[in-house]
């Protein structure tokens, strides 16, 4: 009975999936990108919503080989929230841009979710 009452309970709590991403998450972390850095993500074919924000100034956040208006190129910006479709392999690129060499590093945090 008590291993019936332990399999019923893992179950319901693996339903349990908060925001119901299903595994399509692709990137959930925190970096810190030092003036004039940039991280990228190469991306297969697919719709991605991104969910960037940063810590001091802003950073910049591009799409390359995206379609639509969520895959324009932000300006510098601390909070980012878009959705891209990638007809073929691309990249999101997240870039602190640099300063004259007068900038802090940026910490950001990002989360990609396949749609």
């Amino acid at each position: 009975m008590r291993r019936l009452q332990i399999l019923v309970l893992s179950i319901a709590l693996g339903g349990c999936g908060g925001d119901g991403d299903d595994g399509r998450e692709v990137a959930n972390e925190t970096q810190t990108l030092g003036e004039g850095v940039q991280l990228s993500y190469t991306l297969p074919a697919a719709t991605y919503r991104a969910e960037i924000t940063s810590s001091n100034n802003g950073v910049v956040v591009s799409w390359v080989g995206g379609s639509g208006a969520g895959c324009a190129a932000s300006v510098e910006t601390k909070t980012y929230t878009s959705t891209c479709t990638l007809s073929l392999q691309g990249q999101v690129v997240i870039q602190n841009p640099t300063t004259f060499g007068l900038g802090g590093s940026e910490v950001v945090t990002v989360r990609l979710v396949r749609q």
